[in-house]
């Protein structure tokens, strides 16, 4: 998939629906957001869930740190790239981004920014493993997400604890593309 397309359609709509059940999944699929983060899912039924995503028309990322049943080494990241088949995964590891990119894959690099040494630990990689899109954690950190903002030269989606109309437009008015968020009913903001 383009980025550029992806990054379009993230301005378009900025929130992204954090999955994490089959329910959940369920009303994605019939709700507003285009991208998907897959945060629990296992090689028995990831394909499926990416199939059903891709079915519907929507965007699919596989959180492959999360991922039952799979290692996020060379031969893991080949079945998801292979066998699965989403647009993209989402690893704090750059090693996975890495190979991801090399396979044809859009990479978001997940961030936990709990200190300074956190974000300047991030900005590092991020130099070297150049990422699509990163992910920082927790989104409600409005101080954080424009530290990242100013610090990191990727696109930047806020995830983590994100449970209000209002915590959604602070973290998109300091800077972030898009929100993450398991929150059904911020899904058709």
């Amino acid at each position: 998939m383009d980025i550029q397309a992806l990054l379009d359609e993230m301005i378009a709509n900025p929130v992204i629906a954090a999955i994490r059940s089959p329910e959940a999944l369920s009303q994605a699929l019939r709700s507003p957001p285009t991208a998907l983060f897959l945060l629990s899912a296992s090689i028995n039924d990831a394909a499926e869930a990416v199939g059903s995503i891709r079915a519907a028309g929507k965007r699919s990322f596989l959180h492959v740190d999360l991922m039952d049943g799979l290692r996020p080494d060379a031969q893991g990241m080949s079945f998801v790239a292979s066998q699965i088949c989403p647009d993209g995964i989402i690893s704090t590891k750059p090693g996975c981004i890495r190979m991801a990119q090399s396979m044809g894959l859009l990479a978001v690099q997940r961030i936990f920014l709990l200190d300074s040494s956190a974000l300047r630990d991030g900005e590092a990689n991020i130099r070297a493993c150049r990422p699509d899109l990163v992910e920082v954690l927790p989104g409600v950190a409005v101080p954080a997400i424009r530290l990242a903002v100013a610090a990191f030269d990727r696109p930047l989606i806020a995830g983590g604890l994100i449970r209000s109309r209002e915590e959604v437009m602070a973290a998109l008015g300091a800077g972030a593309l898009a929100v993450s968020t398991g929150e059904r009913s911020l899904w058709s903001l």
